[in-house]
């Protein structure tokens, strides 16, 4: 190559920047009322992030206790208060927010949609391949917006993430990684199988999600988990880490984990023919998007998004996506379609079938 295409191919390499986040203004997304079913840790992190950074207006809370209903809304400032789960639904709002156990999704989600309102259900939607697929069936049949609460797909991160695979500045993707590990070993909920406790549901969704939204048409090749043997859980506590290797039958390959047992990186990467995009931890939330390059005239070049790691006050992004679909007259989110869901509970599923990890009837 002469001097001058040299000189012409290092300016090139320079003009190439990573895109920003395409997200829209949090407090001008139409406000919706919103209604909160279920008022454990979650439930409450979500009510202050809407409070804190949106128009949107929380103005319900229901609980299998008036008590506790009531509690709930004096602590978040929350005008009604519902002793039952179908006073909730009949109340006059647009959107219900499920935020019950892994296990009881399905029923309260169904509650809510069959009283035509909207919902936002916690991830995973319901653990059960099947009972997804009926909520799924039930909510296109009413023409009622649903959509899985996988808050990391809405954040601006993740706008920056979407972008740069759209731009092809990766090259082919050959590769995914995805871990995830936080020690929960006292938290009683998130270990107890009867519950649907385990590392799958708790945090390795999050993982599958990840290497289902690099490579599509994944299928899980191996799967293996640990059971939590501390205390008297023995061989009936839940499965606290497992790995999993996939594959999309086309040589691309994705390796995922989740621990409950250890706290981990937390990581994850997007590796392509021309270059790698890297997640630092927690790869799920908030924070910054790095690309390296290790083909072409930018070889060796490092580019980065600093979003600052903001953790679960970011949690109102989900919703202003959810606000954003229903002023657009959509029945579902394209940062998290339906089909969507169902292949990662799909991957879930499969994974918890290889390791021996049967959820309870």
């Amino acid at each position: 190559m002469s001097a001058a295409g040299s000189a012409a191919s290092a300016r090139a390499a320079a003009a190439i920047e990573l895109p920003g986040p395409d997200v829209p203004d949090p407090m001008a997304v139409p406000a919706r009322r919103w209604a909160i079913l279920g008022t454990g840790w979650i439930a409450a992190r979500f009510v202050e992030s809407l409070q804190q950074h949106t128009a949107q207006r929380v103005v319900a809370v229901g609980s299998r206790s008036l008590r506790r209903a009531e509690e709930f809304a004096r602590e978040h400032g929350i005008e009604r208060a519902f002793g039952s789960y179908e006073e909730l639904v009949a109340a006059d709002v647009d959107v219900v927010y499920v935020a019950t156990g892994h296990l009881d999704h399905l029923a309260h989600a169904t509650l809510a949609i069959e009283a035509g309102r909207a919902v936002l259900v916690e991830k995973p939607m319901t653990p059960r391949l099947d009972d997804t697929r009926s909520l799924v069936a039930l909510a296109r049949a009413r023409g009622v917006f649903a959509m899985e609460a996988v808050w990391t797909l809405a954040l601006p991160r993740y706008s920056v993430v979407r972008r740069v695979l759209e731009s092809g500045m990766l090259g082919d993707i050959v590769e995914a990684y995805a871990n995830l590990g936080e020690r929960l070993v006292d938290h009683r909920r998130a270990m107890d199988p009867a519950q649907g406790g385990g590392a799958m549901n708790d945090i390795g969704s999050y993982a599958l999600m990840f290497a289902n939204e690099a490579i599509r048409g994944l299928e899980v090749l191996a799967a293996h988990g640990e059971r939590h043997r501390a205390g008297d859980g023995g061989e009936h506590g839940a499965v606290g880490a497992f790995h999993a290797l996939l594959g999309d039958g086309s040589g691309r390959i994705a390796t995922v984990s989740a621990s409950m047992l250890a706290d981990t990186p937390t990581t994850a990467f997007i590796a392509g023919t021309e270059a790698t995009l890297r997640l630092d931890g927690p790869f799920y939330q908030p924070g910054p998007v790095v690309v390296r390059f290790h083909a072409g005239a930018s070889a060796g070049r490092e580019l980065r998004w600093d979003g600052e790691a903001l953790g679960h006050t970011q949690l109102f992004w989900e919703a202003l996506e959810v606000a954003r679909c229903l002023d657009a007259g959509l029945t579902e989110s394209p940062l998290r379609p339906l089909d969507r869901t169902l292949e990662t509970v799909a991957l879930m599923e499969r994974a918890r079938e290889l390791m021996g990890d049967p959820l309870p009837r």
